[in-house]
């Protein structure tokens, strides 16, 4: 049997990282849905170029990042960690697009003054700045809030967005870009005025969303969707595939 996972499914013995996502029964049917939408935009707003198909994403980093596996004797019935007890995060936001670039990082820190945020004087604290990274508190933790996730936009991707459209010719407002967003609570909020999405299609009108199924992620990328991607996207990307160009793979 190791064999057949190793030779014929490529597989390894790995320790498991995360939870095993329920992946919804119809998730063909709701991939396909959201193909639609998003060939729809394609064809109707010219969006003809990878640059301007647009993918965010969120996670928590680790300052002292830790694994759960070590050296140590054989036959020790206790094998003793380092800094497992460091509990410390920050939440990154990271946005891409079909095209493979990667927009300035959006870090959001715990706390509610600038001294919880990454010191003037930090090592390569000069470059990041150079390159438009920003900082942002969560308040007294690290998660991403409506507010945090309004700056990714106010302060990183519109602004990212001035240079790219004056590259390809095109009018801040005119151009339309395509935005992949998951199913986030936060990002799916409309009850407010001041809700995310309210929000996004009052400021930034020119972001035409289409929202990843949930519990469909996993699927973004399987070869027996590859076909649906929009033509004029397809024949423009050039690997490496980042996050959003794995959102266009259905």
């Amino acid at each position: 049997m190791r064999a057949v996972f190793s030779h014929h499914l490529a597989w390894s013995y790995r320790t498991t990282t995360r939870a095993s996502a329920k992946l919804p029964v119809n998730w063909p049917v709701l991939c396909t849905r959201m193909h639609g939408r998003a060939t729809y935009h394609v064809r109707m707003n010219g969006i003809d170029d990878p640059d301007f198909v647009v993918n965010p994403d969120q996670a928590g980093c680790g300052l002292i990042p830790t694994g759960n596996k070590t050296w140590t004797e054989k036959g020790s019935k206790q094998v003793k960690g380092h800094a497992h007890d460091e509990k410390r995060q920050t939440t990154l936001v990271v946005t891409s697009t079909a095209s493979g670039m990667m927009l300035p990082f959006h870090s959001i820190w715990g706390g509610s003054t600038d001294k919880s945020l990454p010191a003037a004087n930090a090592p390569r604290r000069t470059e990041a700045d150079a390159l438009g990274f920003k900082y942002a508190h969560g308040d007294t933790r690290h998660w991403s809030s409506r507010e945090t996730t309004k700056m990714v936009w106010a302060f990183v991707t519109h602004p990212s967005y001035a240079d790219p459209f004056q590259w390809h010719n095109r009018v801040v407002g005119r151009q339309k870009l395509l935005l992949f967003l998951d199913c986030w609570p936060v990002h799916i909020a409309k009850k407010d005025s001041n809700d995310f999405l309210p929000w996004m299609r009052r400021e930034y009108p020119y972001f035409l969303i289409v929202f990843i199924p949930g519990g469909c992620e996993s699927q973004l990328t399987n070869p027996r969707l590859q076909c649906l991607i929009p033509l004029k996207v397809r024949a423009s990307s050039s690997p490496p595939m980042s996050a959003c160009s794995a959102s266009l793979s259905i």
